[in-house]
C-alpha cells in the first residue's frame, strides 16, 4: 500500500467526525497474512516450522482518546461494523464476534502490566478469508504493535506472539497455538520464516526460486469428519507417547526424537500408532532438511521437500479428503504446478503449491472451472512472492483535522 492510500485512509476515516476528532498523531500498523508452507506444530510436536508471508495485508490506525479513557472504539471497514470495548471489562462477548480476537490482545497486555489506552481503531483487512491465511491473527499482532506505539513499551516478535497466543487462551478458550502469529511479525521480503518452536528462535531465510510463484487453491470445504479425524490422530500420537516413555524413551513430545531411535519403539506400538508418529517425526526432519538447502543457495529443493511432505502425510496420516484428492490430482497433471502439499492436515481444503509463474496464467482459470465442474465446489486462488512484511507508520494530524 502506498503512502498516498494511507493518508487518503487516514483522512476519509478520522475526519469524517464518526469520532470525537483531536489534535493528535494517527499511527498505525500494515501486516501480511501467512501460510504454513512445511512443518506440523501442535503441543504434541513442539517441532520446526517455515511459514510465508501472502501479498494481501491488513492496515491499523489508532488514535488516542483522552487521558484515562478506558475504552476503545473498533471500527471494521469488512464489516461495515462499530463495536465499543471496555479494557476494565476484561471478557470476551458473543455480540462482538471479530473484535474479541483483538480486545483478547488487549486484556492480555493490561494482564502483563502493559498499559494499553484508549483509542480509536480503524481496520481494514484485506488478507482472504478463504483458507487459514492468519487473518485474524494479523489484528492482533497489529493492534499489541498499536498499544505498544501509543504507550511506553516494546515487545520482540516472540513476546508479542505469545502474548496474543496466550490472550486467545485466557479470554476465548482456544488452544495455544504461538507459531500462527510469528510469521507476519518476524516475515521479511524475499525470506521464508524459519521458527524453532522448543528453542523460541526465529530466523528469516533468504528464498528465492526465479520465475516461480507459491499458490493457495482452496474449496473452503471444512467437514466434522476431518476434524474428527485430526482429533484421532492426536489422541494416537498421545497413546503412543505415553507407550514409548513407559518402555524408556525420555520424551514428552515428538520433536525430542528421531527417525532412528524412533525405530527402538516401533514395535511396542501398533501400525496405525507408527504412521501417525512417523509422519510428525519425518516432517521434523524435512523442515531441517530445507532449511540446510535454503540457507545453502538451494531454494529450488523445497520443490521435492513439499512433495515428499504431502506424499507422507496421504500415506501416514490417511487425512485427505476426496475433494483434496482430486484437486491433487489436477495439479499433478498441470504443466506449470512444481510442487503441492496439503495445508492444515486438510482442515479447510487448501492446497499450497509452487507454480511457474508465467504458466500460471493459463491454467488457473481452467482448474476453477474445472473443479466446480468435478466438485460443484468454486475454488478460490491466491498467490504470493514473499513481497511483505509488517511495516509500521505514523500520520500527522494536519492530514485529518478539517
Amino acid at each position: 500500500m502506498t503512502e498516498e492510500e494511507l493518508l487518503k485512509k487516514a483522512k476519509d476515516f478520522f475526519a469524517a467526525s464518526r469520532f470525537e476528532v483531536k489534535k493528535e498523531k494517527i499511527t498505525g500498523v500494515i501486516v501480511p497474512g501467512s501460510v504454513g508452507i512445511l512443518g506440523e506444530a501442535n503441543e504434541l510436536n513442539r517441532g520446526k516450522v517455515l511459514s510465508g508471508n501472502l501479498d494481501k495485508s491488513a492496515v491499523l490506525m489508532a488514535q488516542k482518546r483522552r487521558e484515562n479513557d478506558r475504552s476503545v472504539n473498533l471500527y471494521s471497514k469488512k464489516f461495515d461494523e462499530g463495536i465499543r470495548v471496555l479494557l476494565n471489562d476484561a471478557q470476551s462477548k458473543h455480540d462482538n464476534g471479530w473484535a474479541n480476537y483483538i480486545s483478547s490482545t488487549f486484556f492480555m497486555l493490561e494482564s502483563m502490566s502493559k498499559k494499553v489506552p484508549g483509542m480509536n481503531l480503524y481496520i481494514d483487512n484485506d488478507i482472504p478469508d478463504s483458507f487459514q491465511s492468519n487473518h485474524m491473527e494479523a489484528l492482533e499482532t497489529g493492534a499489541a504493535v498499536i498499544a505498544g506505539k501509543l504507550s511506553d513499551w516494546q515487545m520482540s516478535a516472540l513476546e508479542i506472539a505469545e502474548i496474543c497466543a496466550q490472550g486467545e487462551v485466557k479470554y476465548m478458550g482456544r488452544e495455544k497455538n504461538t507459531v500462527k502469529f510469528i510469521p507476519s511479525i518476524g516475515g521479511r521480503p524475499g525470506h521464508l520464516t524459519y521458527f524453532d518452536i522448543k528453542a523460541g528462535s526465529v530466523q528469516a531465510l533468504p528464498f528465492g526460486i526465479k520465475g516461480h510463484l507459491f499458490m493457495v487453491l482452496s474449496s473452503g470445504v471444512k467437514k466434522k469428519t476431518i476434524e474428527a479425524k485430526r482429533a484421532q490422530i492426536m489422541a494416537d500420537v498421545a497413546e503412543s507417547i505415553d507407550i514409548m516413555k513407559r518402555n524408556g524413551a525420555q520424551l514428552d513430545t515428538l520433536d525430542e526424537i528421531t527417525l532412528e531411535k524412533f525405530d527402538d519403539y516401533r514395535s511396542k506400538l501398533s501400525i496405525t500408532q507408527r504412521k501417525r508418529c512417523a509422519y510428525f517425526i519425518s516432517e521434523n526432519e524435512r523442515v531441517d532438511e530445507a532449511k540446510k538447502a535454503i540457507m545453502s543457495g538451494k531454494s529450488e529443493a523445497l520443490i521435492d521437500i513439499m512433495n515428499e511432505s504431502n506424499k507422507n502425510m496421504k500415506a501416514r496420516l490417511e487425512i485427505v479428503e476426496e475433494e483434496s484428492e482430486i484437486l491433487l490430482d489436477m495439479l499433478g497433471d498441470t504443466d506449470g504446478v512444481k510442487a503441492a502439499r496439503v495445508m492444515n492436515l486438510g482442515t479447510d481444503g487448501s492446497i499450497l503449491a509452487i507454480v511457474d509463474a508465467e504458466k500460471r496464467k493459463a491454467f488457473e482459470s481452467r482448474l476453477k472451472k474445472s473443479f466446480l465442474g468435478r466438485t460443484g465446489l468454486p475454488l478460490t486462488i491466491e498467490t504470493f512472492a514473499l513481497t511483505n512484511e509488517m511495516r509500521a507508520f505514523d500520520v500527522p494530524e494536519s492530514v485529518f483535522i478539517k
